[in-house]
């Protein structure tokens, strides 16, 4: 299904910003990446000047503050135009440690793990099944894996010709020579095309599946007091929750374990909203095993009140392109709204010419500009979604069935 076409977003939901500065919270949760807060926060802000440039609009943003624990971040971010205003405090949900362990595992755990876990995925079917859903998402799921054999097999050919010299020794150095070169490779060019990342990552998303990481169950259960924290405050207009790339499936997660807290979560005054860009739902949602996933959507499905949105494109092969999560997932219809609303945005029409040539090629640059600064004046804008004076329900109908097919969100730019 798809949302409702955004040139028909004509409002600011509630009073007149003029008079008073909407307040949302954004309650932010990245994907499997190493990049600490005070990294984020600093390209928070740089990306926020193209924010500025690109809508002829003032931005400030606050100095980061970290909760004890180190689980939420938090920043102030001030927004005006002619006749609007906004607040925002933006929290980053933060398992970047997390991810930090992982990578601190040597190449003789990491490797034989994401092998147990891609014997898994195919096993089960999984793999097949992203072919038929979104066969370039497949393509760079398998991508760690094939180049990694590559690697095998460059390392078992050096080994090979240790073996033809004529020595006693070469029965020893043959296999050490093959090893060095697999882990050399592995480092370069591995580390360029992150070949471990990536196997890291479809080893925490599998093993997660599976019951098997605690530390992340617990962190969701930190992100979903949170939630609860943020709905009851009473201090807000809207509530957003951001999921992107592997942060969508613990985005659901965190709000279904919220309601699970809280059943009137969504009924405290505030819309409470869930996006998904570069979304990797259904990396996990297609897999037999994935029972508790599909039914913690359901049951937030099913609460009512909450709505979600999915940003989808094209030339991010790590999300699933047009296809509609819960249909694959098989989860019943919800009655009288998409659910998720599913939008398909071009990443070329969000940059200017220039700034897309640069990044065209960059799969991973491609993949963030879902959640970085447009230099192009474009509906899909993850700073006028965070900062801008519309509510979200305003922006994207929910009820409405027609596809997003571009155009402004009004309102935000200045006059000039």
């Amino acid at each position: 299904m798809t949302a409702g076409d955004p040139d028909r977003t004509a409002g600011v939901a509630g009073a007149d910003t003029a008079a008073r500065p909407l307040r949302r919270c954004v309650l932010y949760l990245g994907g499997y990446d190493p990049v600490t807060p005070e990294k984020f926060f600093r390209r928070q802000a740089r990306e926020l000047g193209h924010f500025r440039d690109t809508w002829s609009v003032d931005a400030t943003v606050s100095t980061p503050e970290r909760a004890p624990d180190g689980a939420v971040w938090r920043t102030e971010i001030a927004a005006e135009g002619d006749d609007w205003a906004s607040r925002t405090d933006f929290r980053l949900l933060a398992w970047d440690d997390l991810v930090k362990d992982d990578f601190a595992r040597p190449l003789w755990q990491r490797v034989p793990l994401s092998l147990g876990v891609l014997a898994d995925f195919v096993v089960s079917g999984t793999v097949f099944r992203y072919f038929f859903a979104a066969w370039r998402f497949a393509l760079y799921f398998l991508f760690p894996f094939v180049l990694s054999l590559v690697f095998v097999i460059v390392a078992a050919f050096v080994a090979s010709l240790v073996l033809r010299f004529d020595h006693w020794s070469a029965a020893i150095l043959a296999p050490l020579a093959g090893l060095a070169v697999y882990a050399g490779l592995m480092r370069w060019p591995g580390g360029r095309w992150f070949v471990s990342h990536l196997l890291d990552a479809r080893t925490f998303m599998g093993e997660y599946m599976r019951g098997l990481r605690a530390d992340m169950t617990a962190r969701v259960d930190r992100f979903a007091d949170e939630i609860v924290v943020a709905t009851r405050s009473g201090e807000f207009d809207e509530i957003v929750v951001i999921g992107h790339s592997q942060g969508s499936v613990f985005a659901l997660e965190a709000v279904e374990r919220a309601l699970a807290r809280d059943p009137d979560l969504a009924r405290h005054g505030a819309p409470l909203s869930i996006i998904t860009v570069g979304s990797c739902v259904l990396q996990l949602g297609l897999h037999p095993a994935a029972k508790q996933l599909r039914e913690r959507i359901g049951r937030v499905q099913a609460a009512g009140g909450i709505d979600w949105l999915e940003f989808q494109a094209l030339t991010d092969v790590v999300n699933f392109y047009k296809t509609d999560p819960a249909k694959l997932m098989r989860l019943p219809k919800a009655p009288g709204r998409p659910f998720p609303a599913v939008l398909n945005v071009r990443i070329r029409e969000m940059l200017a010419p220039e700034d897309y040539s640069r990044i065209r090629n960059s799969l991973f640059r491609v993949h963030y500009q879902f959640v970085m600064g447009n230099t192009r004046r474009y509906f899909y804008d993850f700073f006028s979604i965070c900062c801008g004076p519309v509510r979200l329900r305003d922006r994207f109908p929910p009820q409405e069935g027609a596809q997003a097919k571009g155009g402004r969100p009004q309102g935000l730019e200045r006059t000039t």
